[in-house]
């Protein structure tokens, strides 16, 4: 879940950024990852750490 969670926002901060659909933002992630040879969580960690100096938390029990 907490994977998913950043994975997440970093679509949401990509589709702020680029004014594109979330299945753009995914495909520029997933794309950014593959051209990386990364993760796609470990992408989009780096992503929202840009973003924002605090950790992305997951609210969930």
């Amino acid at each position: 879940m907490e994977s998913r969670t950043v994975i997440n926002l970093a679509t949401g901060i990509v589709m702020g950024q680029n004014r594109c659909s979330q299945t753009t933002a995914m495909n520029i992630l997933i794309a950014a990852s593959n051209s990386r040879n990364m993760k796609l969580r470990d992408i989009a960690a780096h992503v929202v750490s840009t973003a924002s100096d605090e950790p992305p938390t997951t609210h969930f029990d």
